[in-house]
């Protein structure tokens, strides 16, 4: 196979932003086609991206050969449009969250492995330089027993939560195209902070630190739609790790977001800042000195480790295609664990209670 066949179900704002420039642009890909809600923009998708399909049927393009299929729709429809997809005996990239509940992201997991076929989540910050060069050192035991984690992440979102209005216009051949306040701004449709944004954050966390989470307590300030604008996420993991994961969406307009992560360990701790591009890990040294051994990436951190971008996803879902080796880093057994922590935060928030796991 010389060439990887690839389509996009949900051809919206973000799939039209990351996903189709990319997969047109590259070498290795034969871009397909591409599944809008409607019949709306239609053409101007199939003469932006050169599509062999554009249309709004999943079953069609599915039907005109695919090796791979980026599943962009909304939140709510992942499982079924991702399950479509494996069943079709495509790979999947689906984009976070990969489902909104718990039972949908376990019956997506049991569908991959029916059909044979490989998942992963489109959490970008799991692929960038810092986080990789953190999984290192965390495998080589740099820190000892990890003992918490905590995270931090702010956007600039009220208005898109609120269903004020989308997060600017594309203009794919002189069509407009916004994000859908139908997919972020709905209560029970996955919309708000934590599905839409905490889940970066918790991905990130529990890829580094991959134990079970085992109970949840949430609490959050909603938004007049009854969407979460502010979120406060305390998650006990296997072991005794405890966690902190909180964020909010107030950050003014045009401010890049901030993501901080910080896990200790009874060696020491590991801090990765992407918005201020800083990553350390700081090990006890001589006590009667107050000095401490600090391990840094090499090269340095730099203003390009901030960009969030889906490439490195993208190219995953490609390789994968293409049989080549590489390395999933947002797997399903990620995804079933960052979804049961959502599923279990929102019922917490919303409840007042601790949420266990084993009872969602």
């Amino acid at each position: 196979m010389s060439r990887a066949r690839i389509g996009v179900i949900g051809a919206g704002f973000w799939a039209s932003y990351q996903y189709l420039p990319y997969f047109r642009d590259h070498p290795d890909v034969e871009l397909v086609g591409a599944v809008r809600k409607d019949e709306q923009g239609l053409d101007a998708f199939r003469n932006e991206f050169g599509l062999e399909v554009a249309t709004s049927s999943v079953v069609e393009l599915l039907s005109s050969g695919v090796d791979g299929v980026v599943v962009s729709s909304p939140h709510t429809l992942h499982r079924e449009h991702a399950v479509a997809a494996l069943e079709a005996g495509a790979h999947v990239l689906v984009e976070k969250p990969m489902t909104v509940t718990l039972a949908d992201a376990r019956a997506l997991a049991a569908a991959s492995v029916a059909a044979g076929r490989t998942v992963g989540v489109a959490h970008g910050w799991n692929y960038q330089r810092l986080t990789t060069w953190a999984k290192d050192l965390l495998l080589e035991e740099r820190l000892g027993a990890i003992t918490s984690v905590t995270g931090y992440m702010s956007s600039c979102l009220t208005d898109l939560f609120s269903g004020r209005s989308g997060y600017g216009v594309l203009e794919v051949d002189g069509f407009p195209v916004e994000a859908e306040t139908e997919t972020w701004a709905k209560p029970d449709a996955g919309g708000g902070y934590l599905f839409g944004q905490l889940s970066h954050l918790l991905a990130l966390g529990l890829w580094l630190v991959p134990n079970e989470p085992e109970d949840v307590f949430a609490r959050a300030h909603l938004l007049g739609n009854g969407v979460d604008l502010d979120i406060q996420v305390s998650v006990a993991l296997a072991g005794g790790v405890i966690c902190s994961f909180s964020g909010q969406g107030h950050e003014p307009w045009g401010r890049r977001h901030a993501c901080d992560l910080r896990i200790a360990g009874e060696n020491g701790v590991l801090m990765l800042d992407y918005d201020r591009t800083q990553a350390q890990l700081l090990l006890e040294g001589d006590r009667e000195k107050a000095e401490w051994l600090t391990v840094e990436p090499d090269p340095p951190a730099a203003e390009t480790d901030a960009e969030y971008t889906c490439d490195d996803a993208a190219l995953f879902l490609v390789d994968t295609c293409l049989g080549r080796e590489t390395v999933n880093r947002a797997p399903l057994d990620l995804g079933v664990r960052t979804v049961a922590v959502m599923d279990a935060a929102w019922r917490s928030a919303n409840g007042g209670a601790p949420v266990r796991i084993e009872d969602l």
